[in-house]
């Protein structure tokens, strides 16, 4: 198991506009491969983990809102999730 300081996950939006960014910085982030919403199961590894999601208004801007959702919503299954909204 990858080690997360201060057991946060810690995602950018301005760096993550699309799914495809979203699970290739979650494989690289976790050595694993993570191709689809389902695999975001790796996250229940993590006791009392945390997860940020920093400029949310352009974390990934590029999908359907229904999409995003959907990732928000998948997240919201393992942990607590904060979202920053600074522009």
């Amino acid at each position: 198991m990858i080690e997360l300081p201060n057991n946060r996950l810690i995602l950018n939006g301005h760096r993550i506009a699309n799914l495809k960014q979203f699970y290739e910085y979650l494989s690289k982030k976790f050595k694993t491969t993570i191709k689809k919403p389902e695999d975001l199961r790796i996250l229940n590894e993590y006791k009392d983990l945390n997860i940020a999601i920093r400029h949310a208004w352009s974390f990934l801007e590029e999908e359907s809102k229904t999409k995003h959702e959907t990732i928000i919503k998948e997240l919201s299954k393992y942990w607590k999730i904060k979202q920053t909204w600074f522009h």
